[in-house]
């Protein structure tokens, strides 16, 4: 299994997501942040599997929450470099993707 690593635009967005579920109702953020982490570990197993969307990054959507992780394979690691809403501000994340 590939090591997993989160860019630190992509943890701060998986702490603010967090933050609104929990204040949504005690308890989501939590189930939230879980769901993240089981996509990563299933990511990790299987890097390839999930569609290519923009050069070599590639997409996870989640299904019990309307995000998308989005992710480039480095060496033995798996770098997430989203966790994003599934609806708002669809494309913001591009410039990251060729830095």
């Amino acid at each position: 299994m590939m090591r997993i690593r989160f860019s630190e635009a992509a943890n701060d967005e998986l702490n603010d997501a967090y933050a609104w579920f929990e204040q949504q109702q005690p308890g989501l953020g939590e189930r939230f942040r879980n769901e993240v982490r089981e996509a990563a570990l299933r990511v990790a197993r299987y890097p390839m599997l999930f569609p290519v969307e923009l050069e070599d990054v590639r997409r996870y959507a989640m299904t019990r929450f309307p995000y998308t992780l989005r992710y480039v394979l480095r060496g033995d690691e798996v770098w997430f470099m989203t966790v994003s809403h599934q609806h708002r501000r669809p494309d913001y994340w591009v410039d990251r993707a060729r830095q």
